[in-house]
C-alpha cells in the first residue's frame, strides 16, 4: 500500500509518554534552526511540554528499565539462524550506551533546564493563554530580539543536554515498529476487533490506510484486546462510523 497514512495506539503509559516526547522532539527539531522570532518561540513552546513531561519521578525509571528489556529480548536473537549479527551487535551497543549515558545522570531528567530563570519563567506562565506576550515577560522578548545564530546556538545546546533522553526513545520506538511487518486485514462494517495474547503483550498497534482513503482510523484498547472503528468525517457535523468493509494493513508490535 503506497502512500499511507499511519494511526498508532500505544497499549501502555511508558510507550504512551514514549511517543508524547519523540512527537515533540520532531516538533522543536523542526523549527529549531529557523530564523523567525516564531521559529524560536514554537521551538520552546515543545521544550517547556518536553520538561513538564521529564518532571515525572519515574521517567528516568521507566526509561532504564524498558533499555535493559530491550537489551534482554535482543541478546537471545545472538544464536538464532539468520539474524543479521553486524546489525544486532549494533543495536545492542547503542542500547548499552544510552543506559549508561541515563545511569550518569544525577537528579531528575532535564533538571538542569528547569532550574534556568528564563524557561523557569516560561514555564510558569504556560498554563496561561498568551502568557509570553512581551509585557507579561520582558526578559524573554529582550531575548527573543537577539541574533537569530545566537539564539539557534543556544537552542542547539539545551536540547543537547536532553539527547540521553531523545536517543534511547527514537532508538526504542524504532525498534518497537520494526518487531513486526503490517499485514493485510479487513474490517467487516468498519469495524475490526482482535484478542490479544497475555503471554506475549503487545506494546503499540499500527494501522496503514491508503493516503485516498475518506476514513480515518480509530483506534482503542488494552492489555486484552484491541479495536479499529474506521471514521468518516462529515461536514460540519461527528464522524461517524462507515458500514463498508475496509482494507487496511495492521501491525501488533511487541518486543
Amino acid at each position: 500500500m503506497e502512500n499511507t497514512i499511519i494511526y498508532e495506539q500505544p497499549l501502555n503509559e511508558r510507550i504512551r509518554n514514549f511517543l508524547r516526547l519523540e512527537h515533540l522532539f520532531q516538533q522543536a527539531f523542526y523549527t529549531l534552526r529557523g530564523y523567525s522570532v516564531w521559529d524560536s518561540r514554537a521551538t520552546l513552546s515543545s521544550l517547556i511540554d518536553i520538561l513538564d513531561i521529564l518532571s515525572r519521578s519515574d521517567l528516568k525509571t521507566e526509561l532504564l528499565k524498558e533499555l535493559e528489556r530491550h537489551q534482554i529480548a535482543l541478546a537471545k536473537l545472538k544464536d538464532i539462524p539468520g539474524v543479521d549479527k553486524e546489525q544486532l551487535e549494533s543495536i545492542l551497543s547503542q542500547l548499552n550506551s544510552a543506559l549508561n549515558e541515563l545511569h550518569n545522570i544525577q537528579g531528575q531528567l532535564g533538571q538542569h533546564l528547569r532550574e534556568h530563570e528564563l524557561l523557569a519563567s516560561l514555564r510558569q506562565r504556560s498554563t496561561v493563554a498568551g502568557g509570553s506576550c512581551h509585557f507579561d515577560l520582558p526578559a524573554y522578548h529582550y531575548w527573543l530580539q537577539q541574533p537569530p545564530e545566537e539564539r539557534i546556538s543556544i537552542l542547539e545546546n539545551w536540547f543537547e543536554e536532553l539527547n540521553p533522553v531523545n536517543r534511547p526513545i527514537t532508538l526504542m520506538l524504532g525498534i518497537i515498529r520494526e518487531s513486526t511487518h503490517l499485514q493485510d486485514m479487513i474490517a467487516e462494517k468498519g469495524f475490526y476487533q482482535q484478542t490479544l495474547d497475555n503471554n506475549s503483550p503487545v506494546q503499540l498497534i499500527r494501522v496503514a490506510l491508503s493516503q485516498n482513503s475518506p476514513y480515518f482510523a480509530e483506534i482503542s484498547g488494552g492489555k486484552h484486546r484491541f479495536s479499529v472503528r474506521f471514521m468518516r468525517q462529515q461536514d460540519d457535523d461527528r464522524p461517524i462510523q462507515s458500514q463498508d468493509d475496509i482494507q487496511f494493513k495492521l501491525g501488533c508490535c511487541h518486543i
